[in-house]
């Protein structure tokens, strides 16, 4: 298949939509937008997540997000020994009810999800030990500046048929919807699965604890 990009893509939503007018050639960055959004929520691809480093600030309960965080996996600090500690995930609730006066320090335990730009943790940080976040990131959206992402390299199927559902939307036509919405499903039902399949590559085989490993995979 060809090299998708953002030119590409908004002159095959003309083409196949067979509107190249001007009030559709306007809306054609919504649609991609709109797809994208709508992919990142539909699809799990491990290129999404990503890390980024920074510290707790020392009697400060609350971290800050990477700006482009959509979804937090995990927080940890690295103590002295470069080992890594992970924070456990509660709801804001309880790091109230854990740690309620917030003056108190200590080495953080547990995180919460607690607004769109903050982390809340507990106890209060009492230093600023270096933190990792592992995070699904959001996407750069494609325009005319950025006419390369993720999805137009690897998942060119998929942004295809999600930006012709929101073209379709946008015309009123909602037999060519059904049609674009069934590809788009089953181009997100094919990259899920090939994500799981890679999150299993490493236990294809069980592993013997005192040694090397002699269980053998079950055949039919």
């Amino acid at each position: 298949m060809a090299t998708m990009t953002y030119s590409s893509l908004t002159q095959d939503l003309k083409d196949w939509m067979e509107n190249d007018g001007t009030e559709f050639s306007n809306e054609t960055d919504n649609f991609i937008g709109l797809a994208e959004q709508r992919i990142v929520r539909d699809v799990d691809p491990q290129a999404f997540t990503t890390s980024a480093y920074s510290s707790f600030n020392a009697n400060d309960r609350f971290v800050t997000k990477p700006t482009d965080a959509l979804i937090i996996r995990h927080l940890l600090y690295i103590d002295s020994d470069n080992k890594r500690n992970f924070l456990e995930k509660r709801t804001d609730e309880f790091i109230y009810d854990y740690w309620p006066n917030a003056s108190t320090t200590g080495t953080p335990k547990y995180w919460a999800d607690y607004r769109d730009t903050e982390l809340l943790v507990a106890p209060t940080p009492s230093a600023a030990l270096t933190i990792e976040i592992s995070y699904v990131q959001r996407l750069a959206t494609l325009s005319s500046s950025n006419t390369t992402n993720w999805l137009t390299i690897n998942a060119q199927e998929l942004l295809l048929f999600g930006s012709l559902m929101e073209a379709c939307t946008f015309s009123k036509n909602r037999e060519d919807l059904q049609i674009y919405t069934q590809r788009y499903q089953a181009a997100a039902e094919a990259i899920n699965n090939q994500t799981r399949r890679r999150r299993r590559d490493d236990y294809t085989t069980p592993s013997n604890i005192m040694g090397e490993t002699n269980i053998k995979e079950a055949t039919t």
